[in-house]
């Protein structure tokens, strides 16, 4: 339960649909902008919401966000927006409705009475409703913690330099494919023909969040750039690249052999000395080639999570991280506990040559975990840690090569 300070509130929910006009959606979009960048720019400096998220605040898809807000005489003075996603595993027919919450803000004025708390549970209830089985947001971690989320999933993070491109390339490549430029890149625009070949290109990873219609909108996100990769005129593949070109925030070639040479043309055609690539752990392709161009690379957290429906995250992640690595075939019950309760929800998860499934079980469970430790250990870099403490391992007796589960999604589908 949730107390708030002030008896004058009122709690409201906000979607537009369709049917409404676009000047009323343009209108009533503006207020709730106003007021997040307003709270966004008293902490870190000019921000437009509208601008950086065009996929969500632009006009014509002002009716996707669902606002949750607490008004009171003065306006609003808490929201919380909800972006909906459904993962789609590749191939398959398994699909994970999920929310992305973002816009977190509160009226500087207004701290510390309850409405965070307030909204976050307001959040909860809605995405229930809606058949949700996770949220997802990012921020400071230990914040969230206090709203049931934790750091969940592995992210892989190449630092490229213009010398350590040069030298990979040499070693793998002819010498005149190495001094000639082979990949040009031409920026796309929203009426580019190269369009639907770029997203059946991105529609082939392992696991995606985007519809073709959600998918150029998307890119734009956080003004980030899209460029088509051309070969001899012939499109081979995208890259996308943050708004200072420092960080290639997400990319598909063809043929995962050319990845060095164009990456080593990108960093000639810019004009940069360092490049940031980032990748999930289940794009093994991808992190070979990045490994040999690479001058040191880590490996990171990714984003927080919040599991409403185990039951159907535990199947989702499962099937995704059978469709990279061999997983044993065996059962294994997981015991959920909330906080510091006795009381567990038991899952029997089994693997089979013939897929995955999971259920609720009153079997004993081999391990029980408390949610937010499930999702730390189960999920991230923690996972390798736990062999090391003997005894003290919680997960000593997991089938070989289930855990850890892989959760990462491109910056496109953040919110």
């Amino acid at each position: 339960m949730y107390k708030i300070e002030d008896t004058e509130w009122t709690y409201c929910r906000e979607v537009y649909a369709e049917d409404v006009t676009e000047d009323e959606r343009f209108d009533k979009t503006e207020a709730i902008l106003d007021f997040a960048n307003m709270v966004f720019s008293v902490a870190y400096g000019c921000t437009d919401f509208g601008e950086l998220l065009p996929k969500a605040y632009a006009p014509s898809r002002s009716m996707i966000p669902i606002h949750h807000m607490i008004r009171n005489r003065n306006g609003i003075r808490a929201l919380i927006d909800l972006y909906p996603l459904s993962l789609r595993l590749h191939g398959s027919a398994e699909m994970l409705r999920a929310v992305y919450v973002g816009t977190v803000s509160v009226h500087p004025n207004d701290t510390g009475r309850g409405y965070m708390m307030a909204l976050m549970q307001k959040a909860e209830e809605d995405a229930r409703s809606q058949g949700c089985a996770l949220m997802i947001l990012d921020g400071d971690r230990h914040r969230y913690q206090y709203f049931g989320f934790e750091r969940a999933g592995i992210r892989y993070d190449f630092h490229i330099e213009t010398g350590n491109i040069r030298h990979c390339c040499a070693k793998m490549y002819k010498k005149g494919y190495v001094s000639s430029t082979v990949f040009h890149f031409k920026e796309i625009e929203v009426h580019s023909p190269h369009l639907d070949r770029l997203y059946e290109l991105y529609y082939h990873r392992l696991v995606t969040a985007r519809s073709r219609e959600d998918f150029w909108i998307s890119l734009q996100s956080y003004n980030a750039a899209v460029y088509a990769v051309l070969r001899d005129g012939d499109l081979v593949g995208y890259v996308c690249l943050s708004e200072d070109r420092k960080t290639l925030l997400e990319f598909e070639i063809i043929e995962i052999w050319d990845l060095c040479k164009v990456l080593y043309d990108l960093m000639n055609e810019f004009r940069l000395d360092q490049l940031r690539v980032s990748v999930g752990m289940d794009e093994k392709d991808k992190i070979t080639e990045l490994e040999r161009a690479c001058d040191y690379c880590s490996a990171a957290m990714s984003h927080q999570i919040r599991i409403l429906d185990h039951e159907a995250v535990f199947r989702f992640l499962l099937n995704w991280k059978r469709r990279y690595e061999t997983l044993a075939v065996s059962d294994y019950v997981i015991g959920v506990r909330d906080g510091q309760e006795d009381s567990t929800e038991n899952y029997l998860l089994s693997v089979t040559e013939n897929g995955v499934s999971v259920s609720r079980t009153e079997q004993a469970a081999d391990t029980v975990l408390e949610k937010l430790e499930l999702v730390r250990i189960l999920t991230t870099n923690l996972c390798f840690v736990q062999p090391q403490r003997g005894d003290g391992n919680k997960i000593k007796n997991a089938p070989a090569g289930w855990f850890p589960l892989p959760f990462y999604l491109p910056q496109a589908d953040t919110f």
